[in-house]
């Protein structure tokens, strides 16, 4: 999420905030439905100021600081009568919805409005439901929102505001009976806040405490009698289901909110580098973002790179997020296909991965994927660079055949065990994977859907493989990443071998063979997307150095340079689509599902699939 550079803890007043001016608004010098009015002015001045001196940063902070989410709206979104009355086009408007856009977290101390539409109560606010009934209904949500509000900092529970997640057609509206309606709003809310912010209570439960706010209200006219009861009963109602009110945590009004934690940016977008256990850097940080105690198994980060990999990128988040934490996967993203998006946004903003919208050619990642791992060293033990269809396992002792997924085994102890294996390895060096069971292409199943899951296909037997393959880089030296994860460099000693094994969806459909190969070679600008079938032959002729006449299937690519292979099997399929196809799908060679892996899948869709 993004929250405001401005300590707003140290600043008393104003107490409203416009959460309109960090979630790109089509409409300048805008405002919510119930942003006191006698305030714009005033406002209208932090418009210029955001986009100016009140930096926006980036950060992460837990579910469980949560209370409200606030969903804004495209089309027509929740203004007042006042500024439906006075705008041009009023009813056409905007937020930014671009992939990148990230929620906006409310200051703690400070008061936004939200309303009863395209909004989220958490459990621990459940009690905040409740909408007043002796106020007109152009009020009674945000007289709601304000209260609920003023009982959450007593919880230390934030609201969060997100980019749109709908578009709304609303129905004809008399906009000067609004109006009338809403004069409450315009006249009574900034004494409102100042009454809320000034309000306290000795009450020792929540209960008690949301009971004794509301006869405030009462007493001061912000409500009628039929209110007080009618909260009695609700508050009776909760516990008689069985609600469980939380506890009361802040004591102390006036003390400073916490704010979430700062972390690194690329292209505006966070991710979760800090707080470091590994203090072998610790110069270019804080003490704040240091953690002296950590982890007792080790911490595995894993790097990934994508583009339009559906459903098989689904898979692989799901899994790799059970098993080892969704804090700990970082996705660079450069999908147009929907699916992909919405699902990459839902993994970052609900399950919490580090999620990279970022449309970088290949040519210019690796300086970024380097920069990623070289922050998040400190927070982790070991990192790989691993591909959409590589899916983690560990060499199982008690067969030679097959790879298992209990890799937290193989990590757990690694901080207290001197004698851990991964923890020798670890002080020598960067260290490298030392098995792989690939998957064999079903001509059934690519019948049946090109686009099925990694669990329909079959496996074949477990086997070592070459240094090159991939590496585990440990986090205490230095390192470069290359594109494709490999073990290779200065300083690399290929005798240095983890029991990390890859489940290795590459080979399926050749449909998809093709799409993939097509995709890295646009990635590397070696041909383009618009180009057709004969301009991107024509292009290829010249990277694999062979003459036009002559046939790729009968010569090959000669071209040696980065991703050479995908440029090798993509040129075969140009030339001679039939006999590629058949080459692709070997009758004679047969596996079988790895029943493990794939209950181990099915219950990752089950736990965590939106």
């Amino acid at each position: 999420l993004k929250f405001t550079e401005k300590r707003y803890s140290e600043i008393r007043t104003p107490l409203a905030f416009n959460p309109y001016i960090y979630m790109g608004a089509s409409h300048s010098f805008s405002w919510p439905r119930g942003f006191p009015i006698d305030k714009l002015q005033d406002n209208f001045a932090e418009w210029s100021k955001a986009n100016s001196t009140v930096k926006q940063l980036g950060g992460d902070m837990p579910f469980s600081n949560i209370g409200v989410i606030q969903s804004l709206c495209n089309g027509d979104p929740d203004n007042d009568a006042v500024f439906r009355m006075t705008r041009h086009h009023s009813t056409k408007f905007s937020f930014d919805k671009s992939k990148s856009a990230l929620p906006l977290l409310i200051p703690l101390n400070k008061y936004s409005p939200y309303n009863a539409q395209a909004t989220t109560h958490f459990y621990s606010v459940f009690w905040g439901l409740y909408l007043p009934i002796t106020v007109s209904g152009r009020v009674t949500d945000i007289w709601r929102s304000y209260v609920t509000q003023r009982l959450m900092k007593e919880l230390n529970l934030h609201v969060v505001y997100t980019p749109p997640i709908v578009t709304h057609e609303r129905s004809a509206h008399d906009y000067l009976a609004d109006m009338v309606a809403e004069i409450p709003l315009y006249d009574k809310t900034e004494k409102l806040l100042e009454f809320l912010d000034n309000w306290n209570s000795n009450a020792e439960t929540l209960p008690q405490m949301i009971f004794d706010l509301w006869v405030g209200l009462y007493e001061h006219n912000y409500i009628e009698e039929d209110d007080v009861h009618a909260v009695f009963e609700w508050l009776k109602c909760m516990k008689e289901i069985g609600y469980v009110f939380p506890e009361v945590k802040n004591r102390h009004p006036d003390s400073m909110p916490k704010l979430p934690q700062k972390q690194p940016e690329i292209g505006g977008q966070p991710y979760r580098a800090f707080p470091y256990f590994n203090t072998f850097n610790t110069s270019a940080v804080s003490l704040q973002q240091v953690n002296k105690s950590r982890p007792e198994n080790a911490v595995l980060k894993l790097i990934l790179m994508t583009m339009d990999e559906w459903p098989m990128l689904k898979s692989w988040l799901l899994y790799h997020g059970q098993l080892l934490g969704f804090e700990n996967l970082y996705v660079i993203d450069a999908s147009t296909n929907p699916k992909c998006v919405s699902f990459l946004r839902y993994a970052r903003d609900v399950l919490g991965a580090n999620i990279l919208f970022n449309n970088a050619n290949l040519n210019q990642l690796e300086v970024l994927i380097t920069r990623l791992a070289s922050d998040i060293r400190g927070s982790s033990d070991f990192i790989m660079k691993v591909d959409t269809d590589e899916f983690l396992g560990v060499y199982d002792n008690n067969t030679t055949t097959a790879l298992s997924v209990d890799v937290m085994e193989y990590l757990a102890g690694f901080a207290t065990n001197n004698n851990h294996p991964l923890r020798r390895l670890q002080e020598k060096g960067h260290s490298r994977f030392g098995y792989a069971q690939p998957s064999i292409p079903s001509r059934h199943v690519c019948e049946g859907n090109i686009y099925a899951t990694p669990d329909q296909f079959p496996l074949g037997e477990m086997v070592s493989v070459n240094p090159g393959f991939k590496a585990v880089y440990s986090s205490r030296h230095k390192f470069a990443v290359n594109l494709g994860g490999h073990f290779f460099g200065e300083g690399f000693d290929s005798s240095l071998v983890t029991n990390f094994g890859i489940f290795h969806y590459h080979s399926r459909c050749v449909e998809i063979e093709v799409e993939n190969c097509k995709r890295v070679l646009e990635r590397h600008n070696f041909i383009s997307a618009t180009e057709n079938k004969d301009e991107v032959r024509s292009q290829l002729v010249k990277l694999c150095n062979i003459q036009p006449e002559q046939n790729f299937c009968e010569i090959g690519c000669k071209f040696r340079g980065v991703s050479n292979h995908k440029a090798a099997f993509y040129t075969k399929w140009i030339d001679c689509e039939e006999s590629t196809r058949k080459g692709y799908y070997n009758e004679e060679m047969t596996g079988q599902t790895h029943q493990q892996l794939s209950d181990a899948l099915t219950k990752s869709v089950e736990r965590f699939s939106p």
